[in-house]
C-alpha cells in the first residue's frame, strides 16, 4: 500500500494485561469502523461528535479512512477483527494539530485513550508537530483526564461551552514516567494471567498414559492446582480423573490458560478457538514449528499472528511447561 507506514504497527498492552495490536487505518476498514461506532451508546457518540449521530454518514467514513500519514493521520486499536479504540489528528499549521479519540464502550478504562496518544505524537514528532490541540466537552471528565496523566503540561481554556486543551508533545521527564510505569504494570498484569490463572482448560490430551497431555494433566493435578482444571476432548468423559467436555464452549467456565497440545497444522484453529471462547493466554506445548524449516516456521508465524490479533498471550511453541 503506498505510503503506508509499517513501521507504526505495533502489539500493545493493555492497562488489565490483556493485548491488542495498534496500526494506521486503511480504506479497508470502513466496515469496521461504522461497526464500531455503531455499537457506541448515545452518550459515547455526542462526546465524540458533539451531536447526535447515530450512523456516519458514508462521506464521513470515506473520508476518516482515507488518510496521508502525514498532515491526516489515524490510528487504530484492533482485538480481532473489531476496533476499540481510535485515535486521529489532523494538521493545523507547520507545527500543530488537532487530535481526537474514540474509544469502543465495552473497552473504556483499560488504557487505549493513553495509549493512542503516546503513538500518536510519536508519528506527529516524524512529520515536525511539536503541539496538540483538542477541543472537549467538559463532561467528557475521562478524556480530560487522559491529556492530563500522560505527562505533559497540558494547558486548558473555556471557549464557547467546550475545553480548549493545548499541550507540547515533546516527551518531557514526567510523560517518560508515566509510560514507562504504564507498561511496566500492565506487563506484569499480562504474565500473572500466564503464571496464576484460576482456570486451565487442556486441549488435546489423550486417554493414552503414555501420551504429552495425558502426563500434563496429571503434572497439573499432583502440583496442587487450586483453581479449575477442565480437559477438552471431543469423546472423552474424564481424562487422568480429570472431567472432559466436548468443546470449550461446553466448559462450565471461561479459562484463563489453554495448555495446547494438538497437531502443529491444527494449533492456529485452537488459538482462534481460544479467543472466540475468551481465554486470556495460551501455552502451546506441540513441536514441529519453525525448528522443522520453511512450512514449520509459517505454521509458528500464523499461530504468533492469530494470538496478537485476538489480544492473547502465547507461551510456546515447544514449551516445557511452567
Amino acid at each position: 500500500m503506498e505510503n503506508y507506514p509499517a513501521g507504526w504497527e505495533a502489539d500493545v498492552v493493555l492497562r488489565d494485561g490483556g493485548t491488542a495490536h495498534l496500526r494506521p487505518i486503511t480504506p479497508d476498514d470502513s466496515a469496521a469502523l461504522a461497526r464500531m461506532h455503531e455499537a457506541q451508546s448515545p452518550e459515547s457518540v455526542y462526546l465524540r461528535f458533539f451531536a447526535p449521530l447515530p450512523r456516519l454518514p458514508q462521506r464521513d467514513l470515506d473520508r476518516f479512512v482515507n488518510v496521508d500519514h502525514r498532515d491526516r493521520v489515524a490510528l487504530i486499536m484492533l482485538i480481532g477483527d473489531d476496533i476499540i479504540g481510535v485515535g486521529r489528528f489532523d494538521r493545523l499549521n507547520d507545527t500543530e494539530a488537532e487530535v481526537a479519540f474514540n474509544i469502543a464502550d465495552a473497552h473504556q478504562g483499560r488504557g487505549v485513550g493513553s495509549i493512542l496518544l503516546e503513538h500518536l505524537a510519536a508519528a506527529a514528532r516524524e512529520s515536525g508537530i511539536q503541539r496538540f490541540t483538542a477541543e472537549v466537552l467538559p463532561q467528557n471528565r475521562s478524556m480530560l483526564q487522559v491529556f492530563q496523566a500522560a505527562g505533559y503540561e497540558v494547558s486548558r481554556g473555556f471557549d464557547d461551552g467546550v475545553v480548549a486543551v493545548q499541550f507540547d508533545i515533546d516527551p518531557t521527564a514526567r510523560s517518560i514516567e508515566v509510560q514507562a510505569s504504564r507498561e511496566h504494570r500492565a506487563e506484569a498484569l499480562s504474565v500473572r494471567t500466564v503464571l496464576h490463572p484460576t482456570s486451565v482448560a487442556v486441549i488435546g490430551a489423550s486417554r493414552k498414559r503414555n501420551s504429552t497431555g495425558h502426563l500434563l494433566i496429571r503434572n497439573i493435578t499432583a502440583a496442587n492446582f487450586a483453581g479449575d482444571l477442565w480437559v477438552v476432548h471431543p469423546e472423552a468423559d474424564q481424562i487422568a480423573g480429570v472431567q472432559a467436555y466436548p468443546s470449550l464452549a461446553d466448559l462450565p467456565g471461561k479459562a484463563d490458560l489453554a495448555v495446547i497440545a494438538v497437531p502443529a497444522e491444527s494449533v492456529t484453529e485452537v488459538v482462534k478457538d481460544c479467543a472466540v471462547h475468551g481465554v486470556k493466554a495460551v501455552l502451546v506445548i506441540s513441536s514441529g514449528f519453525a525448528e522443522t524449516g520453511p512450512e514449520g516456521a509459517e505454521l509458528q508465524r500464523r499461530m504468533v499472528a492469530t494470538s496478537r490479533a485476538y489480544g492473547m498471550r502465547v507461551v510456546g511453541p515447544n514449551s516445557f511447561g511452567l
